[in-house]
This record gives structure tokens, sequence and C-alpha cells, in this order.
């Protein structure tokens, strides 16, 4: 079960509170808003339902573990791969475009990018935008930015949607050749644009790992069975470079 949109995190949170109500045993939750689905979370805790987080998580101890990327680090990675693709001897003034501040993921993907770029004397960032997680949303957000702040040649999206959008924002002002983009997640859009130049760069989770141990690690805390409490996922950086190595394109696509 999930809201329409990746904003709504009461329609969520009635999604947990009709789930509880319904008798599960537990809940696998990738949650929208780390504060705003506290209360909801915590409440079905405490009737007895073990809470799995995964991918994007929620301000609690009580959940008995996350499973995900460890998005901090994954922000520094993102940081990391501008440096590598565009030098550090290079000015390099950056655009960011994220999701909603409270979720979770990309906040922690943020305050790594930024904790890292702190430790560059080469990085400015020049704008930040939050917007709705949606892929046409961004795209306007990241045409607006580069017309505000044509001197921006390195643009950033913190997950799929943002990724898409800061690629057609290149795409449609034609600027592939003069800003460096990178983003989160891989589809076959995201890939077709590391292949014409619209994104350089592509931090790639593993969210088939997320949802079966997710699976796993709920059916094994419902037995009474110790978890970790931290579960990660890992990450890779695509690049064009190197996205038709074998061991890359597995993870691009990963088909039995």
């Amino acid at each position: 079960m999930g809201p329409d949109n990746e904003e709504d995190y009461e329609a969520q949170n009635r999604m947990i509170e009709h789930a509880v109500e319904s008798g599960v045993d537990a809940i696998v939750l990738s949650a929208i808003d780390r504060y705003g689905t506290k209360k909801s979370l915590e409440d079905a805790v405490r009737r007895g339902v073990k809470v799995i987080l995964i991918d994007s998580g929620v301000d609690t101890e009580l959940a008995e573990t996350f499973i995900g990327t460890d998005n901090y680090e994954a922000g520094r990675a993102v940081c990391d791969a501008v440096l590598a693709g565009m030098g550090s001897d290079r000015s390099l003034k950056i655009g960011l475009v994220n999701c909603a501040e409270n979720t979770d993921n990309g906040n922690q993907r943020e305050n790594g990018f930024r904790d890292r770029a702190a430790e560059a004397e080469n990085i400015e960032i020049v704008s930040t935008v939050h917007v709705a997680s949606d892929t046409e949303t961004a795209k306007l957000a990241a045409v607006v930015m580069m017309r505000e702040h044509p001197d921006i040649n390195v643009l950033v999206g913190f997950n799929e949607w943002m990724t898409l959008g800061i690629g057609y924002a290149v795409r449609e002002l034609g600027i592939g050749a003069g800003v460096y983009a990178v983003g989160f997640d891989s589809n076959v859009i995201s890939i077709g644009m590391l292949e014409t130049g619209e994104m350089d760069a592509l931090i790639v989770q593993n969210p088939f790992a997320m949802g079966y141990l997710g699976i796993t690690k709920a059916c094994a805390a419902t037995r009474g069975e110790a978890i970790d409490k931290n579960i990660d996922t890992a990450t890779t950086v695509v690049t064009a470079a190197n996205m038709f190595d074998p061991d890359i394109q597995k993870i691009l696509y990963r088909f039995d």
C-alpha cells in the first residue's frame, strides 16, 4: 500500500493505522516524513507490531531495524563523484535539487554532500531548492535555477525523480556540455541520459535488497530473532565510462 504521491504522509499514517487494526504482525515501511510518521509508527510498535524501516527512516528508536543506503555517506559519494568528474583545480558552482526537507533519505544525502563540499576549497553551493517529488516539478525548478544562476556548472538531484528532472532540464536548455549532472537511482530513462550526456554520474542503490531483506527481517522479528539495528545495502557510482562493464550491467539491470 502507498499514497498517491510522495508528500502525503498523512495518508501513509492512515495506512499504518489500518494495518495495525487489521491485525498485522509486522509492517515494512519506507517513510515519507521522518517526523510526521513518528507517532503512527510508535503507536504501532506499542500495539505489538514489528516495524522494519527500509530506504527512508523515521525519527525513532522503536523500529526493529533500518535497511537501506547509508544516505549520509551516499551524499558524500555524490560530492566525490563531482570532484572525480570535474577535478579539484576548477571552480565548481553547484545547484542542488532535492525533495521535501523532512524526507529522511534526501535530508541525509544533502547533509553528507554539504559536509564533503565544505572540505573542498573549489566548491560553492550557489542555489538549493526543495520541491515535490515528481519529475516535472523537479525539471521546472532546475530550469528556473539555471536561468537565475547561469554560472552553475554542476547540478545534483537527490532521488530518482529529482535526477530525471535535472536530466530533462539539461536537455531542454541544451547545456549538457557545460554542466556536470549527478543523481540518484537508475531506470531506463536515466540510464539513457548517461549515454546521451544529460547525466554524467548516477549513485545507484540496491532497492531489490531493501525489499528482500525487509521481508526476511520482518519474518525474523516476528519469531523473536535478534536483528542488526542498521543494515547497509550499499551504493555504486555509475558513469558513462563504466556503465557497460559486466558487473555494472548486473547492478543496472537486476534480472534473474
